[in-house]
């Protein structure tokens, strides 16, 4: 497994509490172990492959008591009725996508990745656990799939940026022209 830093915040077990009681579903204990040792975190550099997700860079781990964007109850929040009922985003991706566990009965603690872009053709309320991407079955499991990215800039070498196309608006504004 890579590095990950954990937060300066302690875990914070009533929050948890909390959601599982607004849920009326619980965590698996492999998850708030985790949470009680890192609470979310800072992964070093990696990449997760997985046979049915895309390929992705994970970003953070949430946890408690951290600033909004990696509260878990705060993004359980934010992402409620934008993913499926009974699953919660435990991490982030470095594209905005978010990695959710399921609480259900069906599939419980499975992870899955949610794609940003994909949302946009379910209806709200609407998404199901068909709509996300299969990672693996426990939390585990997942955190043992994440590897240390050792691309270097050296293996770019080869590839050359072919053109670039900048809005003339934004240009304007990066100038402060009006």
């Amino acid at each position: 497994m890579i590095t990950i830093k954990p937060n300066s915040n302690k875990f914070n077990k009533k929050r948890t509490d909390q959601l599982e009681s607004d849920l009326c579903l619980s965590f698996p204990n492999e998850f708030i172990e985790f949470l009680e040792k890192y609470n979310g975190g800072t992964p070093s550099l990696n990449k997760v492959i997985s046979e049915e997700a895309p390929d992705f860079i994970l970003s953070s781990f949430f946890g408690t008591d951290l600033e909004s964007y990696e509260d878990i109850l705060m993004c359980y929040k934010t992402f409620k009725g934008r993913i499926p009922e009974g699953c919660v985003p435990i991490a982030g991706d470095i594209g905005g996508n978010i990695i959710c566990l399921n609480l259900n009965k069906e599939k419980y603690g499975y992870v899955y990745f949610w794609d940003h872009e994909e949302e946009l053709m379910v209806e709200e309320g609407e998404m199901q656990l068909n709509h996300l991407y299969l990672i693996t079955t426990s939390f585990n499991k997942f955190l043992n799939m994440i590897q240390e990215d050792n691309t270097d800039a050296d293996d770019l070498d080869e590839y050359e940026v072919e053109e670039v196309w900048i809005d003339p608006e934004f240009l304007k504004e990066l100038n402060n022209e009006k």
